[in-house]
């Protein structure tokens, strides 16, 4: 699954849409979800991850309505997320694609990119804004640009989690031989994208079981964080200028529940994830 080359409406679309949500100039929203596997013992090394279970990735980009855009699966639990997107073409597909060139905006004098969302793992760029890291001292703008990317980055989470409660294979783990883990998960993504079109409902008792589901089998997901290349100065310039934006702007009192209007109610907000193979 991949939305790429995007279109200029399609980029249109999620500008407009993560602006309802409270952020500008955001096309998606990117994360990795780790989903329980049960290799055979002779690759079982590779696949276990630091928070002591087997696991393969389900690394995804994201659009302000849970759909998504760009999937890469299969590498093991050991990768860490900000790895698999450097190394991925949703990276050179990003850097390259003409839909995007043309859709910088000016904000407070300063020249703003189409952007994407990340958590403290990723690269720090100019075209991935990540929170600034955790100071006591904290500016009110600072503070506040946090609270509008966690807020909006949520879309990848929720997505991840309607992904894990309508297929329950996925949610629990997959106990199929690993050589069709691959195609059992992206088939789910498609069928994910093909249902939240449609409209469809998550219903809360899925949700519900699921939650229970992680509660017993305590299956957190790893968190990685990393301040390592951070110190890209223009991208620091845009960051700067979004947290002055966000300090002064009505657009901080979005409420992310109100995505998409009556058809993206509350049932459908579901998030739970805490916290070389192949590219589709």
């Amino acid at each position: 699954m991949n939305a790429f080359p995007l279109t200029s409406d399609k980029v249109n679309e999620c500008i407009r849409g993560f602006e309802v949500l409270g952020f500008p100039q955001c096309l998606g929203a990117m994360d990795g979800s780790h989903i329980e596997i049960k290799p055979e013992s002779q690759n079982a090394v590779d696949y276990y991850n630091y928070k002591g279970w087997y696991s393969i990735v389900l690394f995804a980009l994201v659009d302000y309505r849970y759909r998504f855009l760009y999937i890469n699966v299969g590498y093991p639990g050991r990768v860490n997320d900000s790895f698999i997107f450097e190394n991925s073409s949703l990276k050179s597909q990003l850097e390259n694609c003409v839909a995007l060139e043309d859709k910088s905006r000016v904000i407070n004098g300063v020249k703003i990119p189409v952007l994407i969302l990340g958590d403290s793992a990723f690269r720090f760029s100019t075209k991935v804004m990540k929170p600034y890291p955790y100071d006591e001292n904290a500016s009110i703008g600072q503070k506040t640009f946090n609270y509008q990317l966690s807020k909006c980055r949520r879309v990848v989470e929720n997505a991840f989690g309607q992904l894990k409660a309508r297929f329950r294979r996925i949610g629990k783990g997959i106990d199929n031989k690993i050589e069709n883990v691959n195609s059992i998960i992206r088939s789910c993504c498609v069928l994910h994208n093909f249902l939240n079109d449609k409209n469809d409902v998550v219903e809360k008792s899925w949700v519900r079981a699921l939650k229970k589901q992680h509660l017993v089998s305590e299956r957190q997901q790893p968190e990685e964080v990393s301040v390592l290349n951070d110190g890209d100065l223009n991208a620091e310039q845009i960051r700067r200028c979004l947290a002055t934006f966000f300090s002064v702007s009505e657009s901080s009192d979005v409420d992310i529940g109100s995505i998409g209007g009556e058809e993206h109610g509350d049932s459908n907000d579901v998030s739970f994830d805490d916290g070389a193979w192949s590219d589709i």
